[in-house]
């Protein structure tokens, strides 16, 4: 049920996102288009609490550099042949060739933990890969064609991966109706409908973004990553008004 309540806040943040974002330019950032299903879940199993261009995109970029991967497919518009992706087998084997702990110090080469953990952020990606491998995800067309739900469900077990960092990975994997209430996607809302931050739990800004993108008509997850590069880049002009 909508409440009055709800479509006063989605009309402030529509009008809020017109008037601090232009729409006319936004597009998705290059990590959304993955040349393997390997780099996508690296990508979104380190960037909890991490500076995303300074130590996640570091590792991604050393495992491509190591077993010699294209990190970015060339054309956006289409995925990769299914010839030419690693699978999670192949990540799988990496482990196993350097083993975890060579993994971790030739690869990633800091103790990064899964929040609220002392999982190793790569241990958990082993795991990640290791589960979906048993419902028969191997390259991005299996993630694209596989139910969310399926995805979720063997990877919310997982200590320090919560819903956040699962929607990371639909995103990054193809999924256009996702958003990943990260404090950048809740500062916004709170500034939006004018309340306190901390009144703006991460589903409920995640519920309104949805809500207000499709009254943009623009894809959520778009709007997600406009709203991320807005909060990581705080000096980042507004949109002129219309």
């Amino acid at each position: 049920m909508v409440t009055s309540s709800d479509e006063s806040d989605i009309g402030r943040l529509v009008r809020h996102v017109r008037s601090r974002i232009d729409l006319a330019d936004a597009e998705l950032g290059e990590e959304f288009f993955p040349a393997h299903l390997s780099v996508a879940l690296i990508d979104a199993f380190f960037t909890p609490r991490l500076d995303y261009h300074k130590q996640v995109v570091p590792v991604v970029e050393r495992y491509c550099e190591r077993f010699k991967l294209h990190r970015i497919r060339s054309d956006r518009s289409r995925l990769p042949h299914v010839d030419e992706q690693e699978t999670l087998t192949n990540l799988i084997d990496h482990y196993e060739t350097l083993d975890p702990g060579g993994f971790q110090e030739e690869i990633v080469r800091y103790p990064y933990c899964s929040p609220g953990t002392r999982i190793l952020k790569s241990e958990n990606v082993r795991c990640a890969a290791m589960k979906m491998r048993k419902i028969g995800i191997e390259i991005l067309q299996d993630a694209q064609s596989r139910p969310p739900g399926d995805i979720k469900r063997v990877l919310r077990p997982l200590s320090g991966i919560g819903p956040r960092t699962i929607h990371m990975f639909l995103m990054y994997v193809g999924n256009d109706e996702y958003v990943k209430g990260d404090v950048h996607v809740c500062r916004f809302v709170a500034e939006a409908v004018g309340k306190d931050e901390s009144r703006i739990p991460a589903k409920e800004a995640e519920r309104l973004v949805l809500r207000a993108a499709r009254e943009l008509e623009i894809a959520p997850r778009l709007l997600d990553y406009e709203i991320w590069k807005l909060g990581a880049t705080p000096n980042k002009k507004s949109a002129p008004t219309p």
